[in-house]
């Protein structure tokens, strides 16, 4: 009875020491130099598009150069590159002891419109994006759509048999409906409703060689077709 009782005082106090231990060599590790961010490295695709970006990134992220790489808070790392609306998705990678790797793809340009008498670019993110190099052959965009508006549109024409490259002015009307003009200028007017039936529909109607007038292709009025 008094020898189990040793035992068990022996195998508290190791216990202890060992809690103690653990608990200084944690706290050292933490506070080591060791650990602390030291490097950078942005991983970028499609660098030609915009090369400010790779650089707007960094300046951002340099805030977190000498934090210690466990306690790195990553919703604050998140929030600083989403905060560059050419931000398609990007991922965070921790290389052990002190480097941080983040990969960026980057959003394209898919349309330009005026805010406010100045030029912004709408990417494939659906965020507006301002932007010194220019790009052209993209589609102008025409009125004040919300920008979910228009992903609805895109998410349409990309399900549609009409290609997306042919447009080169969208119109968007204050009745919340859209006409589209394509690069031989034929003006489409599509409904609000059913769009996607619609714009194959119009594909249906351009490839037809028996109509011969398609200057204009009206499909706003139900169950009719105006072609003129």
């Amino acid at each position: 009875m008094m020898h189990q009782l040793i035992d068990k005082k022996k195998y508290l106090l190791y216990l202890s020491i060992l809690l103690l231990l653990s608990t200084i060599n944690s706290q050292s590790l933490i506070n080591s130099k060791f650990f602390k961010i030291k490097d950078i490295e942005i991983l970028e695709d499609k660098s030609n598009i915009n090369n400010s970006v790779k650089e707007n990134i960094e300046d951002n992220l340099t805030i977190f150069k000498d934090q210690n790489i466990f306690l790195l808070d990553k919703k604050q790392i998140e929030k600083k590159i989403s905060d560059n609306n050419w931000i398609l998705n990007f991922s965070i990678k921790k290389k052990y002891p002190s480097k941080l790797i983040v990969n960026l793809k980057k959003a394209e340009p898919i349309a330009k419109i005026i805010f406010d008498n100045e030029i912004f670019y709408v990417g494939s993110n659906f965020k507006l994006i301002k932007s010194k190099i220019q790009f052209n052959d993209l589609p102008n965009i025409f009125g004040k759509p919300k920008l979910d508006q228009f992903e609805n549109l895109i998410n349409n024409l990309n399900l549609s048999s009409l290609s997306y490259k042919d447009i080169s002015e969208i119109y968007y009307l204050k009745s919340g409906r859209w006409n589209l003009k394509i690069q031989n200028e034929v003006i489409i007017k599509l409904p609000k409703d059913n769009i996607l039936e619609s714009l194959n529909l119009v594909n249906k109607i351009l490839e037809n060689k028996n109509i011969s007038s398609k200057n204009t292709i009206d499909l706003t009025v139900k169950n009719q077709i105006i072609v003129d």
